[in-house]
């Protein structure tokens, strides 16, 4: 238990950190202020909001897929915690979003 425990804080603050050094845009509230100019800004937007988008749809359809009844009968990882699917599929987006506005902005 108390294994479980200190595992979900490591896994928590590992994720705190990559989120702050990697993907928190610069406002008033973060301790340590980041200048980023305008052009580093709308990308770094840019990149967040088509990233939620795809998110969005990718859990909205999960949600219609349960409700449809159409989930299957399989006892895999991936029925049992969606989460993972989640996380793998935001991760993947993410860095592919990041390459497509890059290339736009270069």
């Amino acid at each position: 238990m108390v294994l479980k425990w200190l595992l979900f804080i490591i896994i928590t603050l590992v994720m705190w950190t990559v989120y702050y050094k990697y993907i928190a845009i610069n406002t008033k509230e973060f301790k340590k202020e980041r200048r980023l100019d305008e052009r580093q800004l709308r990308i770094r937007l840019e990149i967040l909001s088509n990233t939620f988008g795809y998110m969005f749809l990718i859990i909205m359809s999960y949600i219609a897929i349960k409700l449809s009844g159409l989930n299957g009968s399989a006892q895999n990882v991936f029925t049992q915690n969606p989460e993972i699917l989640f996380i793998v599929l935001l991760g993947i987006i993410y860095a592919i979003n990041v390459l497509i506005v890059k290339k736009k902005y270069s």
